[in-house]
């Protein structure tokens, strides 16, 4: 009965329809350049371990954002088009995608977007990327 369960759940989740499982249906969405600026913080006031200092590696290897605030800036730009959900903010900040074409290839469920207003989005986020501190 446990297998069954599982697969039934297994079966459910779908990324392209952003069913991503129970365990995310009420999780907020970090962007990575968020964690970095978390982990940073933390790096400061608590000794290192091998798994924090690669994690902490990986976080500045691919933060797109240089400074907590302009990831905070692109997630305000980002929360002002109502259609996108947490998971789909998170992943636009993280990929950077250049156009609409990308972004709905990389994001399937972006399809739910026009592409000049998606567009519109792609363009401010990669502005607040080029001009930030």
């Amino acid at each position: 009965m446990a297998s069954r369960s599982r697969r039934n759940q297994q079966e459910e989740e779908d990324a392209d329809a952003l069913k991503l499982g129970y365990e995310f249906n009420n999780a907020g969405c970090l962007l990575i350049s968020e964690v970095k600026y978390l982990l940073e913080v933390r790096h400061t006031a608590a000794p290192d371990t091998p798994v924090f200092n690669k994690t902490l590696d990986y976080v500045r290897t691919f933060a797109k954002f240089n400074t907590s605030d302009t990831a905070s800036a692109v997630r305000e730009a980002l929360k002002r088009e109502p259609a996108l959900t947490q998971f789909e903010t998170a992943q636009i900040a993280n990929l950077c995608p250049v156009d609409a074409e990308e972004a709905k290839n990389l994001i399937p469920s972006l399809v739910k977007l026009e592409d000049d207003r998606l567009q519109v989005l792609l363009d401010e986020v990669q502005a607040m990327r080029k001009f930030q501190n």
